[in-house]
């Protein structure tokens, strides 16, 4: 079957939130079909992806689009009524490349991963198109509004409602809708009436992301992530500025580590605490991981999966989160995983954790096996498998109830 598979950036290397799934769905469609991937890129430099890309598909076409052309259509969206967020990545050059292709190829199904690159699909109504949303944006701007001031998050505010409406369109215009949580299936029919929703998860390379044995060193704490997207930020700042200071009065030793690419200054001027180390980007992180003894999900702004928590669990690291990280894993509370909002709960979890080696030890045994039991991509990809059959074996019309059985 020929696809073409629709996405924010290119999906290569596999090492953010939005790559990791898109690549592992890409890869394995492709050992089974023609695939051919249309994508934007952060910048130039993002294009310099597409070789690594180019070993597992047919074609990659990307057209980059710059920050300063974000920021020019979004604040032109303002006026037209538009959600921000799309309007932002209404790249015409992709759009002309998709129709030629399309016009040349005749795919016979579209993938859209993230409601903001479904404006690249919309002119094709005549083939299946999937939309996987998945997590619903316009409530990541509900969280963006809640967590800012005047005039932030009136603007915030603005865009969830634009957002929001457009995601409705798109879901009753796509023939299927996948969302990668149950609590995201949830939230999507209580906003989204009339449209069937199936649910295919994220995963983790369980190969790939498994400890290598490598010594602790005490009182170790880490976080990993992109440092330039704000709900990591808010994570990092908030854990140094009401978690760290009341562990680090019982546990002395206690260090934070934060390891990821594109710190801002906010970020990077947390590294002036002596109990702060700031990486910024690093060719891997499992040494980072491996060597902690506590993994900090201090995510306040989150939405969906966290890949970063399904990670650090695959390495067997004992983890610490708020609710809202939590609430996108299908992990009970106290398998590998703490979960509370409470900043003295959160720091009384670190410290215990720090401070007993055996609750430290089995924590991190139930870390690894839950992610062995739950998060395997060979059982997300089988339902990706049911789906596509589905869409593509049933009629344009009619057939919701049929492709849902098999999304469940």
């Amino acid at each position: 079957m020929r696809i073409f598979f629709v996405c924010r950036r290119v999906p290569f290397p596999p090492d953010r939130g939005d790559k990791i799934p898109t690549f592992n769905q890409i890869r394995h469609l492709a050992e089974r079909h023609e695939v051919h991937v249309f994508c934007l890129g952060d910048g130039t430099a993002d294009l310099d992806n597409i070789s690594g890309l180019r070993q597992y598909v047919t074609s990659v076409t990307a057209s980059p689009v710059s920050g300063l052309k974000i920021k020019l259509r979004a604040l032109k969206a303002l006026a037209d009524g538009q959600p921000l967020s799309v309007a932002a990545l209404n790249e015409m050059g992709l759009h002309a490349a998709i129709k030629r292709k399309f016009a040349e190829l005749a795919p016979e199904l579209i993938i859209v991963y993230s409601c903001n690159m479904a404006q690249f699909a919309e002119h094709f109504p005549q083939v299946p198109r999937i939309m996987e949303f998945g997590d619903l944006d316009s409530l990541k701007w509900q969280q963006y509004a809640g967590r800012s001031r005047i005039p932030l998050s009136w603007l915030y505010a603005l865009e969830e409602k634009r957002l929001l409406a457009y995601e409705r369109d798109i879901a009753h215009s796509f023939s299927h809708a996948l969302v990668h949580t149950a609590a995201e299936k949830r939230d999507f029919q209580k906003l989204i009436s009339g449209v069937p929703v199936g649910l295919v998860g994220n995963g983790v390379d369980l190969d790939y992301f498994r400890s290598a044995g490598a010594a602790k060193q005490p009182g170790s704490i880490v976080f990993t992530g992109v440092m330039d997207y704000r709900p990591n930020v808010d994570a990092v700042v908030w854990f140094c500025q009401e978690i760290l200071p009341a562990v680090r009065a019982v546990v002395p030793k206690a260090h934070f580590t934060i390891c990821g690419r594109r710190p801002v200054r906010a970020v990077r001027g947390l590294a002036r605490l002596a109990e702060v180390t700031v990486t910024g980007a690093v060719p891997d992180t499992r040494p980072y991981l491996d060597r902690a003894e506590v993994f900090v999900a201090s995510l306040r702004i989150a939405r969906g999966v966290q890949n970063k928590l399904l990670e650090a669990l695959s390495m067997g690291l004992p983890c610490v989160s708020p609710s809202a990280a939590w609430n996108g894993t299908a992990i009970p509370n106290g398998e590998g995983i703490v979960a509370t909002d409470d900043p003295q709960q959160f720091a009384a979890h670190v410290i215990n954790l720090l401070q007993d080696a055996n609750w430290r030890a089995e924590m991190g045994r139930r870390a690894r096996a839950i992610t062995e039991a739950k998060y395997k991509w060979e059982a997300q990809m089988a339902r990706l498998d049911q789906v596509i059959a589905a869409a593509v074996s049933q009629p344009q019309t009619g057939s919701a109830s049929a492709w849902l059985r098999c999304a469940r």
